[in-house]
């Protein structure tokens, strides 16, 4: 899987083969830099349904019910859908209103994408 920061796009291939692609939306890097999604190369660590994502930091705390998760950069950081954002996936309001880190995703895209992919699945984002 290849994440574009840039573009706010996530595409997922099989060798040279498109198997889906889909807006995404990364991290506040524009509100909070500690917010910015990881670059680089990691691998999906587990995959998880019907869970809660819970912590807290400066600006304050957050436990959100998520149907997907699919975290790769150790554990912390990864792919899940995200319910209670309003403003469209692929646009600049990442910059002020984007994750923690995370890579938001339709739930659509992120159900495709969780029955195609597996633990060890490779993920560069840049």
């Amino acid at each position: 899987m290849y994440v574009s920061i840039a573009a706010q796009h996530l595409w997922e291939c099989s060798g040279e083969n498109l198997l889906m692609d889909s807006a995404v939306t990364t991290g506040a890097s524009g509100f909070d830099p500690d917010y910015a999604t990881p670059t680089g190369t990691f691998a999906i660590s587990r995959m998880t349904r019907d869970t809660e994502l819970v912590g807290h930091d400066r600006h304050g705390s957050w436990d959100d019910h998520v149907a997907y998760w699919m975290p790769f950069d150790d554990g912390d950081v990864g792919f899940h859908d995200a319910s209670w954002q309003t403003f469209p996936f692929g646009t600049d309001g990442y910059l002020q209103n984007g994750s923690h880190g995370c890579v938001h995703m339709p739930t659509d895209a992120i159900a495709h994408l969780y029955k195609d992919v597996e633990v060890g699945t490779r993920v560069t984002v840049r």
